[in-house]
């Protein structure tokens, strides 16, 4: 009885210490094909390019391009958006909520709509958007492809030279973009004063 008992532990342990060999050869694995996964392209230009040029309408019908940013006491946020996009409407929502405390001093936000007029002005209306809004349909302007916005919401600074600054996707999260222009203030000095 005895010796049933000593090879059934033993039988018992092999089993056990296989299990442990396994699970951490599947762990490996896991985490061998995390670190093997791509970070998707999520658009937006290089920092240090420059901006491209660009041109779309505002609300009132009056034509822009970069220069009419660039230049100036200010950098600028370009901020990308759909009028159908949900998370567009929580980040101009977050925003708005954010008062002046959005946007660093020195920085002029932008609304960029890659819709029609009429969706992009009942978009404002909707919303009560205080910023200026550029129209720049995405079938018949190049301005979302020229700054590579491959998602919205999505955003493109740069400074009052036309140099980006920062690009990328936007985020819904008040405490997410804090940080963000905290980076933009602490990294780059804003022109508030311009001779």
């Amino acid at each position: 009885m005895e010796t049933v008992l000593i090879v059934s532990s033993v039988l018992l342990w092999l089993i056990v210490l296989c299990n442990i060999l396994l699970t951490l050869a599947l762990i490996r694995r896991v985490n061998a094909n995390n670190a093997n996964q791509q970070v998707p392209d999520v658009g937006g230009l290089a920092q240090k390019s420059e901006a491209p040029d660009f041109h779309a309408e505002t609300l009132t019908g009056q034509s822009v391009d970069l220069a009419t940013y660039t230049h100036s006491a200010q950098s600028t946020l370009l901020l990308f958006i759909s009028t159908h996009c949900d998370p567009c409407h929580k980040v101009l929502t977050m925003l708005k909520e954010m008062g002046p405390g959005a946007f660093p001093p020195g920085v002029r936000p932008v609304v960029v709509s890659g819709d029609e007029h009429e969706p992009s002005e009942a978009l404002v209306e909707e919303l009560q958007l205080p910023w200026p809004v550029l129209i720049a349909p995405r079938a018949t302007n190049s301005f979302f492809t020229d700054y590579n916005i491959s998602a919205t919401p999505s955003y493109c600074f740069f400074d009052a030279e036309g140099k980006v600054q920062s690009s990328g996707i936007a985020s819904i999260q008040r405490e997410v973009w804090k940080a963000l222009i905290n980076s933009w203030t602490t990294r780059t000095p804003i022109l508030s004063e311009r001779r």
